[in-house]
């Protein structure tokens, strides 16, 4: 015998926003402030029957920061959930340079 399960699937969910900031630091600070306010600044839509419900998770898994001046993203970084660097690339490399990094990103 079959029955129907429920299962809650917590994908990981690229947004991209545009903050003015110093820093990278400060620029995080701006989008965290801006994922944390009481509307959610994404909506998602249920796209087949079978999806019953959905919402952001309270998760944020790391950042990745550009700098808009920069369109061969050589300042860009990568950042862990605590705000503190996590360089993919090796010494001389822009991060989005990494393989499969970065593909279909555009400062504009």
């Amino acid at each position: 015998m079959t029955i129907t399960h429920h299962v809650h699937v917590y994908a990981v969910v690229r947004i991209k926003l545009a903050v003015t900031a110093a820093d990278h630091f400060d620029a995080m600070k701006r989008a965290d402030s801006i994922m944390t306010e009481s509307s959610y600044p994404v909506r998602l839509v249920l796209g087949g029957p079978q999806v019953l419900d959905a919402e952001p998770a309270d998760e944020i898994s790391g950042y990745l920061v550009d700098e808009t001046d920069d369109p061969q993203f050589e300042k860009s970084r990568f950042y862990g959930c605590d705000h503190k660097p996590c360089d993919l690339a090796q010494p001389g490399e822009s991060p989005a340079q990494g393989e499969g990094e970065g593909e279909g990103r555009s400062v504009g």
